[in-house]
């Protein structure tokens, strides 16, 4: 079944981010250790490894295949490798980043896929693990390749750059002139670096992971019947990645490692086509999501066992509890399989899942019964894009300014205090007007204002910190100033 092609094209540009942070930390562990890069390398390549098989990019697979050997013979080296061997490397990245452009159907002049392929089994042949060659770290290594800045910083820096984007914003909307046409480009870049992407979680976006989960199974022998109960919410796009990454690694798990053969399904009492579900959405201001299938479960003892032989401390080991050994087998490099294939036994998965749930402040975890089957779950904190609130207009102030409506519009209490907001945030305000007061709870504020307000629903654009004076929103097309009265 052919997929959508606007799924066909939102894997080429996530194909193409994932390239350039594989050649940035390729760049990094070759000028000096680093274990964050290391291991931001064996996620993406696994990441990309996967999608590309599932989006049906079957070159662009081949290649992630063969890279993850070379990194797999790097890493064992201590990134202690030859010219040659790092030519290889980035020789394959730019290879992919062809194949990831490539139309359906079309072919690329110049590449000889079979013959780069044969010349990495070579490079591999030659790059013994066993025998590494000690590699300097005098600071003179220069990379091969230039990697441009990010377009886009990672979600938790956002809050922190939030007030400086404010502060940008406030600026920009109160210049005139030539002044206000510099600003405007700033305020702009800024904006399109840190604000908010929105995107749609649901089971439209499912559909590549269904196919997916299906051919896999087909390869491995296997009977599997797909379910999806995924309501749909809006969310940024740093989560709906974040979910992507993580529905694509737990049901490949859950086919290659949970769900039984035919045989042995029938053997236990099963019927033979195996079970995965996945469901979930918004809960409260999460969003949550359950992996499920039936098949054999996650075997713990087989997890201590295995992680004894990897060197952790037995003593350890036997007193860690069934959560505490989930968390194990998230770790990065831990597998319970001794010999890698090409679906799995890296280590990689689960740690990639882990990694991009985590940095968005999320969890996950697994529940498991031998033989019943396993369920995972993955739980992602989901930033509110919209607000609804009381619209103003302040004198001396060029944008709209919008209240939440956690405060109620009240008529003018003993207790409550008058705010010049253009004079707080450092503008002349020319006078006159009345005062609209909000009151919360016991807090009271009145602020300084032209006219009544009116009720409007925000869409936010740039988030700040809680301790922030406020952020910025859109009111249909217009940008406004979102005020937190209690921080006034």
């Amino acid at each position: 079944m052919a997929l959508p092609e606007t799924l066909v094209n939102q894997f080429r540009i996530v194909a193409q981010e994932r390239l350039e942070r594989i050649e940035a930390a390729w760049a990094t562990v070759m000028s000096g250790l680093d274990d964050e890069a290391a291991n931001t390398l064996q996620r993406e390549v696994h990441t990309l490894k996967g999608e590309s098989r599932m989006l049906g990019f079957v070159d662009v697979n081949t290649v992630c295949h063969k890279l993850e050997d070379l990194l797999e013979v790097a890493r064992v080296r201590g990134y202690a490798v030859s010219e040659d061997f790092d030519l290889t490397v980035n020789m394959a990245l730019r290879f992919m980043t062809m194949l990831a452009r490539k139309k359906a159907g079309s072919q690329l002049g110049g590449i000889d896929l079979p013959g780069f392929i044969r010349q990495i089994d070579q490079i591999l042949l030659e790059t013994r693990p066993e025998t590494p060659t000690p590699r300097a770290r005098s600071g003179s290594y220069q990379p091969l390749t230039r990697t441009a800045p990010p377009t886009r910083v990672p979600g938790f820096v956002r809050a922190r750059l939030g007030g400086v984007a404010l502060d940008a914003f406030l600026e920009y909307a109160m210049a005139s002139g030539v002044r206000r046409d510099r600003l405007r480009t700033s305020w702009h870049e800024l904006r399109d670096l840190i604000g908010l992407q929105r995107a749609v979680v649901g089971p439209a976006q499912l559909v590549k992971l269904k196919s997916n989960v299906l051919a896999l199974a087909k390869e491995l022998g296997k009977q599997v019947e797909v379910t999806f109960a995924l309501a749909s919410a809006e969310v940024t796009t740093e989560v709906l990645a974040a979910i992507d990454l993580a529905t694509l690694h737990l049901a490949r798990n859950a086919v290659d490692h949970g769900i039984e053969s035919p045989a042995h399904r029938l053997a236990a009492g099963k019927l033979p086509t195996g079970r995965v579900a996945l469901r979930g959405g918004i809960r409260g201001d999460r969003l949550v999501l359950e992996l499920e299938d039936d098949g054999g479960g996650i075997q713990f003892e087989r997890v201590r066992a295995r992680a004894i032989e990897l060197g952790m401390s037995r003593d350890a080991v036997l007193g860690l509890d069934r959560d505490k050994l989930v968390e194990v087998l998230c770790q990065p490099g831990f597998s319970t399989r001794t010999e890698a294939t090409d679906v799995s036994g890296r280590g990689v998965g689960l740690d990639a899942v882990r990694a991009a749930v985590g940095e968005l402040g999320g969890s996950i975890s697994a529940s498991s019964s031998d033989g019943a089957g396993t369920v995972w779950t993955v739980s992602i904190p989901v930033p509110r894009l919209s607000v609804h609130g009381h619209v103003l207009r302040v004198p001396g102030l060029a944008p709209p300014v919008m209240i939440e409506s956690s405060w109620q519009l009240v008529d003018a209490p003993p207790a409550g205090r008058a705010i010049d907001l253009a004079s707080v945030l450092g503008f002349a305000n020319p006078g006159g007007g009345a005062i609209a007061w909000f009151a919360r709870g016991d807090d009271c504020v009145g602020i300084a204002c032209e006219r009544g307000s009116t009720a409007a629903l925000g869409r936010r654009v740039v988030i700040t910190a809680p301790s922030a004076l406020g952020e910025v929103v859109l009111l249909d097309s217009v940008e406004a100033l979102l005020v937190r009265p209690e921080r006034l």
